[in-house]
């Protein structure tokens, strides 16, 4: 078989690299997209739309499981005489306790609302607003202290995010994740033809660079090898 000069060689050489390199990236594209023929919708929000506490748990009613975290609205007043402080709780590794406030709600019933949070029993409270105010918060269960006598007490808590008008003196708010919502997997085609465009290109490379090598490095044919043993 005929040696190539050293000039076709090198240029053997380098269009190796060049074409090693080339595969791999598109192999490599082809995987990544590979990983996202099967994925969640583009965009999609694990935070539900905030809709009215009625709606979610109606008076007399327990907090569903699936509705922790969710964030609701509720039009009611501040009853100032039944906040209290609620004290163990962490935040950044700091012991605080939270402001507890019971709001009244048209029907006369109260849920309890997380205000805000101090630093410790020696803060002196303002009271909260006296007049109607909106509040958006996420809803939790369990229960807190706060509250009184004067009507029944909704289930559960809200963890204040939002208040219109707000308090003359502001909190600072507790922060609570949102609701752990997954969308499904949905398949994804283009990505499908993602992966086929991307692996169909790494193998074009490889036959030309076959073709080119195969090109350069001649076969002898058979009036050749018959010419030589002769």
């Amino acid at each position: 078989m005929p040696v190539p000069p050293p000039e076709t060689r090198r240029r053997l050489v380098t269009l190796t690299v060049v074409a090693l390199v080339a595969v791999a990236a598109c192999v490599l594209l082809g995987t990544w997209q590979l990983g996202r023929v099967h994925r969640p919708v583009d965009g999609y929000s694990a935070e539900p739309t905030t809709v009215p506490l009625d709606q979610l748990v109606p008076a007399g009613a327990a907090v569903p499981g699936s509705d922790v975290a969710r964030q609701v609205a509720v039009t009611g007043s501040y009853d100032g005489t039944g906040q209290v402080l609620e004290p163990g709780h962490l935040l950044d590794g700091q012991t605080v306790d939270w402001v507890v406030t019971p709001l009244v709600l048209p029907d006369a019933t109260r849920v309890l609302v997380v205000r805000g949070w101090v630093s410790g029993p020696g803060q002196s409270l303002a009271q909260p607003p006296g007049d109607a105010v909106s509040v958006t918060g996420r809803l939790e269960r369990g229960a807190l202290g706060g509250g009184s006598a004067a009507g029944p007490l909704r289930s559960g808590y809200l963890v204040r995010t939002a208040q219109s008008p707000s308090d003359p003196l502001s909190l600072q708010p507790v922060p609570v994740a949102p609701p752990g919502n997954q969308a499904p997997d949905e398949l994804h085609v283009q990505n499908a033809i993602y992966v086929v465009q991307w692996w169909l290109f790494a193998a074009i490379m490889l036959f030309s660079w076959w073709r080119l090598v195969r090109a350069a490095n001649p076969q002898p044919n058979e009036s050749d090898l018959s010419g030589a043993h002769a």
